[in-house]
């Protein structure tokens, strides 16, 4: 059961352990000076990470045989994530600190990649229903 979990959702599963990673290093492992020097960069960042973690996520769960409800629930995963990896910071970084805005951020993009998701299968439903069979 396991095995066939991890083979499910394996993709998923390097999202969040690279998002686990970059959120608990110091940022100055990260970004040696400032980047750009734009505004709110980090909060793009979060917005992108969990926009491409959720869409993932529900694209893994779209394989398996189960209900569109329990496909759904399955995107509180990014969202409880994201609220425990701004915990995380707090309570084990010194170079990173919990921010309101981070957490908005993440919302903000799995509620992005939910639609990018939805975007994807559309497109891919009309690319196989396109294609002539081959029998």
């Amino acid at each position: 059961m396991i095995y066939l979990f991890i083979k499910q959702y394996y993709k998923s599963i390097i999202i969040g352990l690279l998002i686990l990673w970059l959120s608990l290093s110091g940022s100055k492992t990260l970004v040696p000076g400032r980047m750009l020097n734009i505004p709110y960069i980090d909060k793009m960042g979060h917005f992108a990470m969990y926009a491409f973690f959720s869409a993932v996520l529900l694209l893994d769960s779209c394989r398996w045989h189960s209900s569109r409800h329990l496909r759904y629930i399955i995107l509180l995963i990014p969202l409880f994530f994201g609220a425990l990896m701004e915990i995380m910071q707090m309570a084990f970084t010194t170079s990173r600190k919990a921010e309101t805005l981070d957490l908005m951020a993440n919302i903000g993009g799995v509620t992005a990649g939910i639609v990018l998701a939805h975007i994807t299968l559309k497109i891919l439903e009309k690319f196989r229903s396109s294609r002539p069979d081959r029998s």
